[in-house]
């Protein structure tokens, strides 16, 4: 019977135990009580999902080598879905972005109500299905701390430069919308919130990508004592692949069940993708829900800027920095407000990258995530350079226009917090604590005599024994460009980060203040 089982498995891929209960009643003329006992008794290469029981105790089951791929998860998540269950559209949200979300975001995707009654949270959806052994928690370079739908070891380090170009594209999309809502007067000018905030935007009980109160007419209702509540625009976006018709399911979920609290006004509901599956499309606007693209929005030519940005950081990622492509997405999406900025301060991120694995060291990684031994807080570096048994160098990135000055809290939360932070984790990590600890600040903006001065006495208080801290500022940056001998790396630096007038000035008339050791 086991061979029946396993033959049903094998050709019509993972199922519920109903339905294969059913197929042996059809195949074998058995009854239904005694189809079920069989499947129960199944071993061998019969397995089962834990953790998880569908309606009328049936269970998911698989043979060992479908465990994880593409047919396992594409028919839990439906079987899961079809019941209503939070946990499908959780597995659905990860499997059309890859399998793998910031674990930050996981709680925007999920489609699952922060704190609401008879619903199940993200942080418990997490949970549960970790102890299923369905999810985990893994580290992404560049991303940081992920969740993410089991896979093999390593599995996602992969696609590592693939997340982070997306996620930085969104990030832009994500400005764009703002931008545009506050042009049409949709949205409350100064009240526009991003997932890029310190706090997750929240409108009801859940989470999304953006949200802004709404004044318009139609979208304000007044109290019992004559007190304007204002109505909201909540948005989501996910670029790369067609969003499937599994895929909007999450947000779908969210839409309706925000419109079911009495006390959330009326809600504008917008998702943003490149494209979508026929099903998907009309689902989402069956429900009420506006499924823009890129292009509907804001025209062809950002449509394509932002296609052509992914490509562009992915090469950038892999050390093909590429200064003609940057200088036309600069000008195609400089047109956004605060576009620009994002963009010069990612592309500092992967020139000086790509500086310190040409001078420092080989083994180099972006974005990491320090934590306090012990304890919640966190610090990020913006790229970490180790020379195994010799230093580990952790750079902070500001790249910003040469017109600009750098307010001096960046450098003192820097030097007061981040260091002391990321030098503890140091110590305590088992590859580096006996290695050198070296901190530098990169800025292509000038700084206040205050903030130099701040630098300088922060220095000379600093044990040599502990760690060591550098400053470079423009000029200081362009001639490590120059010592790589990368024309990329100069041309690049030249067009975004020097004053047109002149190139090589004299960024403030400072001695840098660096180690020694390039």
């Amino acid at each position: 019977m086991t061979k029946l089982i396993e033959t049903y498995l094998k050709n019509d891929g993972p199922a519920l135990s109903s339905d294969v209960a059913a197929y042996l009643v059809d195949q074998l003329g058995i009854t239904p009580a005694t189809a079920r006992q069989r499947v129960s008794r199944a071993s061998g290469d019969v397995k089962r999902l834990g953790g998880i029981v569908f309606p009328h105790r049936s269970r998911f089951l698989y043979l060992q080598g479908q465990f994880g791929s593409p047919w396992y998860w594409d028919r839990l998540g439906r079987a899961l879905i079809d019941t209503n269950s939070a946990y499908g559209f959780a597995i659905a949200a990860l499997r059309q972005r890859g399998g793998i979300v910031p674990a930050r975001e996981f709680q925007i995707v999920s489609g699952a109500p922060m704190k609401l009654q008879k619903h199940l949270s993200p942080s418990t959806i997490f949970t549960r299905l970790q102890e299923a052994g369905l999810l985990e928690q893994v580290i992404v370079p560049g991303s940081g701390e992920c969740i993410a739908l089991i896979q093999s070891e390593g599995h996602y380090e992969f696609g590592a430069d693939n997340i982070q170009a997306r996620r930085i594209t969104e990030n832009i999309l994500l400005a764009a919308v703002k931008d545009w809502l506050k042009k049409m007067g949709i949205a409350s000018y100064g009240k526009v919130a991003l997932r890029t905030d310190d706090e997750i935007p929240q409108v009801g009980t859940f989470a999304w990508d953006l949200t802004a109160p709404c004044y318009l007419g139609h979208m304000v209702r007044k109290s019992a004592e004559g007190k304007v509540k204002p109505g909201f625009v909540v948005c989501d976006v996910h670029l790369g692949d067609k969003m499937t018709r599994d895929g909007v399911e999450p947000f779908i979920r969210k839409c309706l069940t925000l419109r079911s609290l009495q006390k959330v006004g009326p809600c504008m509901q917008i998702f943003v993708a490149d494209s979508y599956s026929k099903d998907a499309f009309q689902l989402l606007k069956k429900n009420g829900i506006m499924p823009a693209t890129p292009a509907t929005m804001f025209g062809q030519e950002i449509a394509e800027a932002l296609r052509e940005l992914t490509i562009a950081l992915q090469l950038a990622a892999v050390s093909v920095i590429d200064a003609d492509r940057f200088e036309a997405l600069f000008n195609a999406l400089g047109k956004i407000e605060g576009a620009a900025i994002q963009l010069r301060g990612t592309l500092f991120e992967f020139m000086a990258a790509e500086i310190a694995r040409k001078l420092i060291s080989p083994s180099v990684t972006m974005n990491r995530i320090f934590k306090e031994p012990g304890g919640k807080a966190k610090a990020e570096g913006d790229v970490v350079a180790v020379k195994p048994g010799q230093a580990v160098t952790v750079i902070e990135c500001k790249g910003w226009s040469p017109r600009a000055e750098l307010p001096d809290e960046y450098l003192k939360r820097w030097l007061q917090i981040s260091v002391p932070l990321m030098y503890k984790e140091i110590r305590a990590h088992p590859d580096w604590k006996d290695l050198d600890a070296i901190f530098e600040f990169w800025t292509t903006a000038t700084l206040s005599p205050e903030s130099l001065l701040f630098f300088a006495n922060a220095k000379a208080k600093i044990k040599p024994s502990r760690y060591s801290i550098g400053l470079r500022l423009g000029n200081d940056v362009r001639n490590l460009c120059e010592a790589t001998r990368d024309g990329s790396l100069i041309t690049a630096f030249d067009k975004h980060y020097t004053k047109p007038e002149k190139y090589n000035l004299d960024w403030g008339g400072h001695d840098p203040m660096v180690f020694e050791g390039y």
